[in-house]
């Protein structure tokens, strides 16, 4: 180095300065968040995306990216992740390939790995169809590269070996070399073994030095190897010699491994140059998966933040920001939900409240959502959340004094408001973190409300923290700004971090001063200096604090007992439904009955009738008629369940003495059911209205629960009655034929099973039933009706000149 260039002064560069957006994103924390995203990556160029990311200031662009991590989302929670983990940054190895560069085996293996990857990714996401039409197209541009991996895998093993069968010399090569090494090392191993040379040897290992094989001798018996040496020891004692009898041998097993190393770099040769001629294809594939894994990145940050898509408005719209329980996303669970809007009807917000209260948080809660939401991420929000696309955030948050530059807390906010108000338009959105501090009270409230005052005006949306009242008053006067606090507990003066609209927040520091121990007459004269009116306004602010509190509880309340009410109608569905289910259980079981006895009845007749054509006297089947009409009319048959036996101090004995009357609500005895007495017969059967169902049964099978109530004619639903359905017409009934022709399905059940039970009673062995072929609906109801009756033995179509498929003809037994 010269002198003159030794002595010449080093110039320093200075960096350029920082514009007052990029002063916003440091100042919102959104470095940290974008951090949080890059973490959430699986490939290393997403995670240099990820690094890149800024927020869009176009409406277009913003919906592009919302709706790309909503397709993300969407695709994890149905068809899983696309994969892309572990791989290195292979773009040196693509340029060096395509520069014509020779890869070695693993390099090239971990390019197929890499591509192999990349189309993984595109399986997966076009798996979506038209569910995730955004992925599907960027997912469509990873090329098909399925062509280089089978070349290099046929050329190949895993860990990046050249195969054998990679050329048509190359295992032949290896092979002849093989056998070379083999028979050099026998050499050396008798040379080793003979009396003269093995007292000679320092050891009896064959050793390498360089590309040879050497014996290890002893320096002092340098003559008993004639041969080449080839290196000494450090010490001096050892000579590694190359015996004359193995070069030859040695030179041909080298000369082979070299010519089968020739052959391998020849292959790999190849492949890298077709490597290098897919370079660009290959780089297509890393960007668009890089692409897809910083969608899906998104994707799942939303997922860890249980995160939501927000409502994008246009620019200017109104509200321009609304928050519903929002959540700092760098807070974690610690995080307490906001809810806070500008607008609609006012464009400028002013929060008040006392320190550590959460004014600041809610401020870069604020800022750092909408960036996160014109950056494309899923916001921990709620319902109802929108926000506008600003083409700028502009935010003066924290204490930015300088020492070195002497520059005082006041000037320094100043200076970056004077920045803001001349660079900021109506598409911004600008944030102030306690406006007009450091100063004299009243000149710094009069500041910042003619800050307030020039951003309002220019339709530009705020949001300001501040401690000064005069700054909330003059919120409270102007149209378009509205007044929001944070709060205290006013017991334990520890902050709630609760943020209210529409109310200034409280002067705690009388209160604080009490409860800090500050003497009662010094806090008496400190409140006699306070303007009547302020001391009005807190008064008004304690009372608004109490009501909202009252108002707080009785909400609680009210959502309490709009649980319990919504558990007590669930109860009572569910044990409604347990109801209905005993209800169609009994009417299944009760019809189930009175077929078992109607055929029991049936059995019984055609016994009687066989006595009586076999000569059996007269008197023994009239005896078995009269036994027979004795069992029908006896009170107790076909019984329902078993009378309960009454328990001790139960006290329905009085109820049960009463007879039963019409209107009377009974119960069921054995089935826990409830129904109402609708009807009574001479011979103690008993009508009985349940729900829709009506039923019969005896007296005795009933227990009084309530007494007869008056119902109106006309207030009694309509009945279903389980009765035996009668046929369609006495002329069906004799000749054996139903025609349901025309009927509908839902009530071809009770019309053929009260067919089908009068053939029987009447002794018919078989009975014919008209459905018609049409759609088939009919003929499979039917047929379905017939295999679940104990009557019928089997059924089969009519033979063809008796209606064929339309007609089918049940056989009875």
């Amino acid at each position: 180095m010269s002198d003159a260039l030794a002595d010449s002064p080093v110039v320093a560069v200075e960096e350029a300065p920082q514009t007052l957006q990029q002063a916003a994103l440091e100042l919102l924390e959104f470095p940290q968040v974008r951090q949080m995203l890059a973490d959430q990556t699986r490939f290393f160029r997403s995670r240099e995306l990820a690094d890149a990311v800024v927020p869009q200031t176009h409406i277009e662009d913003v919906l592009r990216l919302q709706e790309e991590t909503s397709e993300a989302a969407l695709m994890l929670s149905e068809v899983g992740d696309i994969g892309l983990t572990g791989h290195q940054d292979l773009r040196p190895v693509l340029r060096r390939a395509a520069l014509g560069g020779m890869l070695t085996g693993q390099e090239l293996m971990s390019c197929v790995v890499l591509l192999d990857s990349t189309w993984l990714a595109r399986k997966v996401v076009t798996s979506m169809d038209d569910r995730a039409p955004r992925m599907v197209a960027i997912a469509s541009d990873i090329p098909d590269l399925s062509g280089l991996r089978a070349e290099v895998v046929k050329a190949l093993t895993e860990t990046g070996d050249v195969r054998d069968s990679a050329t048509p010399r190359l295992g032949k090569l290896r092979s002849e070399a093989a056998r070379a090494y083999q028979k050099l090392v026998r050499i050396l191993e008798r040379v080793a073994a003979s009396q003269d040379v093995r007292e000679a040897l320092q050891s009896p290992n064959i050793a390498t030095r360089g590309d040879r094989l050497v014996l290890e001798v002893r320096t002092d018996r340098r003559e008993a190897v004639p041969g080449i040496v080839h290196d000494v020891s450090n010490t001096g004692v050892t000579l590694f010699v190359e015996p004359f009898r193995a070069v030859d041998p040695c030179n041909q097993w080298r000369e082979t491994a070299a010519e089968a190393q020739r052959e391998e770099e020849r292959v790999l040769r190849r492949l890298s140059q077709m490597v290098g001629e897919r370079e660009e294809l290959a780089t297509t594939a890393i960007e668009a998966a890089a692409d897809l894994d910083l969608i899906t990145a998104r994707a799942r940050l939303a997922r860890s933040m249980d995160a939501m898509r927000p409502l994008t408005a246009e620019p200017g719209s109104d509200p321009a920001v609304r928050l519903s329980y929002a959540r700092h996303p760098l807070l974690g669970a610690d995080a307490v939900p906001i809810s806070m809007s500008i607008g609609p009807g006012f464009r400028g917000l002013v929060v008040t409240g006392p320190n550590t209260g959460g004014k600041t948080v809610a401020l870069k809660t604020l800022g750092l959502l909408a960036l996160m939401h014109q950056s494309g991420m899923h916001l921990p929000v709620s319902d109802g959340t929108q926000l506008s696309v600003f083409e700028a955030v502009y935010a003066d948050i924290g204490d930015a004094q300088s020492i070195e530059r002497s520059v005082s807390t006041f000037s320094s906010h100043m200076g970056r408001v004077i920045d803001i108000l001349a660079e900021t338009n109506e598409h911004s959105l600008v944030l102030l973190d306690e406006l007009g501090t450091g100063t004299d009270p009243e000149e710094g409230s009069a500041l910042a409300r003619a800050v307030l005052s020039n951003l309002i005006n220019r339709n530009i949306p705020v949001a300001v923290t501040t401690h000064h009242r005069a700054v909330a008053e003059f919120a409270s006067t102007h149209e378009r700004m509205e007044n929001a606090s944070v709060e205290l507990d006013a017991e334990t003066l520890q902050p709630t971090y609760q943020f209210i609209m529409g109310v200034p927040g409280r002067s705690y520091a009388v209160h604080v001063a009490r409860n800090l121990g500050l003497p009662e007459d010094v806090l008496e004269h400190a409140e006699s200096f306070l303007d009547p009116g302020r001391a009005e306004a807190e008064s008004l602010l304690d009372q608004i604090q109490r009501e909202r509190e009252a108002v707080g509880t009785a909400r609680l309340k009210a959502e309490a007992d709009a649980t319990a009410a919504e558990a007590a109608r669930s109860e009572l569905e569910k044990q409604l439904g347990q109801v209905t289910k005993q209800q169609e259980d009994m009417v299944y079981k009760t019809r189930t009955q009175l077929r078992r006895e109607a055929d029991n009845v049936r059995r019984q007749l055609k016994r009687i009738v066989s006595q009586a054509e076999s000569g059996t006297s007269l008197a023994v089947a009239q005896k078995a008629v009269n036994r027979l009409r004795s069992a029908l009319t006896e009170p107790t048959w076909m019984p329902i369940a078993p009378t309960k036996p009454k328990r001790e101090g139960d006290d329905s004995t009085s109820k049960e003495d009463r007879p039963i009357s019409t209107g009377d609500e009974v119960e069921i005895i054995g089935l826990n059911v409830r129904a109402r007495v609708v009807g009574i017969k001479e011979d103690g059967t008993t009508d009985l209205q349940m729900g829709n169902a009506r039923i019969q049964l005896n007296s005795r099978q009933l227990r009084q629960v309530e007494q007869a109530v008056k119902t109106a004619p006309e207030e009694r639903g309509s009945a279903v009655s389980v009765k035996r359905a009668p046929p369609k017409s006495e002329a069906e009934s004799g000749s054996g034929e139903l025609d349901v022709r025309g009927r509908r399905v839902a009530g071809i059940d009770e019309l053929v099973t009260g067919f089908v039970d009068s053939c029987a009673a009447d002794g018919r062995e078989s009975c014919r039933i008209i459905h018609g072929s049409g759609t088939g609906a009919l003929r499979e109801a039917v047929r379905d009706v017939l295999s679940r009756m104990p009557q019928v033995t089997s059924f089969e179509p009519a033979p063809r000149e008796q209606g064929g498929n339309g007609v089918t003809i049940a056989n009875l037994g």
